[in-house]
């Protein structure tokens, strides 16, 4: 019986010994790339966007919600001769409008 509880003893202590080691190798492991998330981007990165996309003077860009989203408003006096409203999602860059008058 001494044999076997040695035997025991020494079985669990070899096991209690690789754990920290197995832990080890687990937590320096490279994480799951993570998802690309889209950067949130400024009103200078708004108002070149709507320069681009419809060339003109700009009369005034702000924060704004439209359409249920925190938007950057840019206005813009087009050379085409209209006045445009274009609306970019503050959080992701993404165009929710664009409105001539």
């Amino acid at each position: 019986m001494k044999i076997r509880s040695t035997l025991i003893a020494a079985t669990l202590a070899a096991t209690f010994a690789a754990i920290p080691a197995f832990a080890a190798d687990t937590a320096a492991a490279p994480a799951a790339p993570a998802a690309a998330v889209p950067a949130p981007i400024t009103k200078e990165q708004a108002v070149e966007m709507a320069t681009k996309a419809h060339p003109g003077k700009v009369t005034k860009a702000y924060e704004d919600t439209h359409k249920g989203k925190q938007t950057w408003e840019v206005k813009i006096d087009g050379e085409d001769g209209k006045k445009w409203e274009i609306y970019y999602d503050m959080k992701t860059g993404e165009l929710v409008d664009a409105k001539s008058k």
